[in-house]
């Protein structure tokens, strides 16, 4: 290649750099669209979850501080009095096990499942009781007797996610519309 051969490339392959950059962001876009991804906008709850008051929860359980997350992008809040509450949602219990999932031969404990349900209730400021439901998950760690630190860790990690999951869940079913049914006639 002569001088002036690599002179011409040098000052036309940084527009050329610049065009395919372009036309791949352009491409990147396209793609994106066309999967089904698009920003996230305020989620709007029903509104008889204008304001929400959780019961038999404590406000550092991280159930709780998953769901002051996920209701800061909505136009309901989550209240810390029951009486300025459209809604109370009632935890009736929030249990987490931990079992046993594998065993070695050696009748050594390899692997552990972690399975966090909770079951609740919404009543509403009108005097109604949404009926009870449950959510559950589950999630198995690795255990090794010689890295209890190590295994320790990574259970609390699993816990998180799985309160951060059950948050997800409760929200999701808190953003489904009420059905309104008139309330039963006393005779």
């Amino acid at each position: 290649m002569t001088i002036q051969n690599s002179s011409f490339l040098a000052r036309f392959l940084p527009s050329r750099a610049i065009a395919l950059f372009g036309a791949l962001a352009v491409l990147s876009t396209l793609a994106l669209g066309g999967c089904g991804y698009h920003l996230r906008g305020v989620t709007t709850l029903d509104p008889v979850y204008k304001s929400v008051y959780v019961q038999g929860m404590s406000t550092s359980d991280p159930v709780y501080q998953q769901l002051q997350r996920l209701f800061r992008n909505t136009h309901s809040t989550l209240v810390t009095d029951p009486s300025k509450a459209s809604a109370t949602l009632v935890i009736d219990s929030n249990q987490v096990e931990q079992r046993v999932a594998v065993v070695t031969p050696q009748a050594n404990v390899q692997q552990y499942e972690l399975y966090q349900r909770i079951t609740y209730h919404i009543e509403l400021a009108d005097g109604r009781r949404l009926p009870e439901q449950t959510i559950g998950q589950a999630r198995n760690y690795n255990y090794d007797p010689t890295g209890v630190i190590a295994s320790t860790s990574n259970e609390a990690q699993i816990r998180q996610e799985l309160a951060e999951t059950l948050a997800r869940l409760l929200f999701y079913r808190l953003s489904a519309p009420v059905k309104m049914e008139p309330p039963a006639a006393v005779h």
